[in-house]
């Protein structure tokens, strides 16, 4: 035993309830940074007809925030109904979403069942009464068809039910993504009591939802942006605290750095550095530079597996040197830069650390830079202009910042991002 008065089941519980890099949070005294976009959807949902979208980089934390606010809005008769979308034309999604709200165990007998569905879903006919309280969920043809299911929804689930929608990004047929628009459009003017959270990669709600709405009526956009360094340090001090240790400030503010505003990584190298000291022969409470170190090279090799094949499809060619100017890419807290800027504020120091391997002349970098943009490089970067660059999913960043402290080079230490 290396944390005082912790057995490992007692430590293993702790940091269980603390860090959970590969698990969406759902509650909001574990959802750190995030009170203002909680505040957000209150106020959105005290508005009638109103639904939640919410949006921004891949690894954010959007499946988090959405069913934090989920269970804080949903009701206590029942929890929240959690959907992923996909090629499945959207009219199948909702039918999924009544399947979900059907096991209702003791709250509504079957013959008030009945007598609500064929009350309120006529066009159904008289058989589909029977067949929907026994679990069989006619298919949705039209949208009518859907709000009707949705409206026994309103009335059989729960009192205040909220259905969540996420990856709605992979949903990219401009048909589909028409479909759903007019079923928020049909639940808003209706007045069903149900409401919707909506999560899904982009930078804009018009590239996800398109102009088939007036999003401003019904929907309220949540454009969620990467964590701030004192939510970071947050997390790390939260599980710290309850483990009864001590994290150096400099070792938070690395922590933060590293993991580029990504929540998963804060919760990866926690979850690594705890384990680190909790393994140490001796008796601690303090971090020192061995477990961050320990922490840090685990973190890597407990990574998501895509973003290794992401970086190392990058990186892994005949030539040696790509690493180093993925790196350089990675370092600043700007997202855009531009060649000039990556090759002298970040590649050339990043090399001088790396000695004796020589730098690229910048003729050489510049190729290189281009050449991270081809498939042949998996399309890490992209160019944005005459000599700019960023990373395509902001994620990777955090990812190759990772991978660099491994090797001992600190990226990111310019500023708070």
């Amino acid at each position: 035993m290396a944390i005082k008065n912790l057995d490992e089941t007692t430590f293993k519980q702790i940091l269980k309830e603390n860090l959970t890099p590969a698990q969406a949070i759902s509650s909001p005294e574990h959802l750190k940074g995030r009170a203002q976009n909680l505040r957000q959807i209150d106020r959105a949902f005290n508005s009638a007809g109103k639904h939640i979208f919410i949006y921004g980089d891949r690894g954010v934390g959007k499946t988090s925030l959405a069913q934090t606010a989920a269970f804080l809005h949903q009701s206590a008769d029942a929890e929240p109904i959690l959907l992923t979308c996909g090629a499945a034309p959207f009219l199948t999604t909702v039918r999924d979403a009544v399947r979900q709200a059907l096991p209702l165990g003791g709250r509504i007998k079957q013959k008030k069942t009945e007598h609500r569905v064929k009350a309120s879903v006529g066009g159904f006919g008289y058989d589909w009464a029977a067949n929907i309280s026994n679990g069989d969920v006619p298919p949705i043809e039209t949208v009518n068809d859907a709000i009707q299911l949705l409206k026994y929804v309103g009335e059989a689930h729960s009192a205040e039910p909220v259905i969540i929608f996420d990856e709605f990004d992979q949903m990219v047929d401009n048909e589909q993504r028409k479909c759903c628009a007019e079923v928020i459009k049909q639940v808003s003017d209706q007045n069903l009591n149900v409401r919707f959270i909506f999560c899904g990669i982009g930078n804009s709600l018009e590239n996800l939802i398109g102009v088939h709405l007036s999003t401003g009526r019904y929907l309220s956009p949540i454009h969620l942006e990467r964590l701030t360094h004192d939510a970071r340090w947050e997390i790390i001090n939260a599980a710290a605290n309850a483990l009864g240790v001590k994290v150096s400030h400099g070792h938070l503010v690395r922590i933060g750095q590293i993991s580029d505003g990504f929540p998963s990584y804060i919760h990866l190298i926690g979850e690594q550095l705890f384990w680190s000291m909790f393994d140490d022969e001796d008796l601690v409470d303090v971090c020192t530079q061995k477990h961050f170190e320990s922490g840090v090279s685990q973190a890597v090799a407990e990574a998501e597996t895509t973003l290794k094949m992401i970086y190392d499809n990058a990186v892994q060619k005949y030539l040696d040197d790509y690493e180093e100017v993925l790196w350089a890419v990675a370092d600043h807290q700007l997202l855009r830069r531009q060649t000039t800027d990556i090759y002298e504020k970040s590649y050339l120091r990043i090399m001088a650390e790396r000695y004796p391997r020589q730098p690229l002349v910048k003729h050489n970098f510049s190729l290189r830079l281009n050449a991270l943009k081809s498939a042949r490089h998996g399309q890490i970067i992209v160019g944005t202009g005459a000599g700019w660059y960023e990373f395509r999913e902001n994620i990777v960043r955090g990812y190759v910042r990772l991978r660099a402290e491994k090797e001992g080079v600190q990226l990111g230490v310019e500023g708070y991002a």
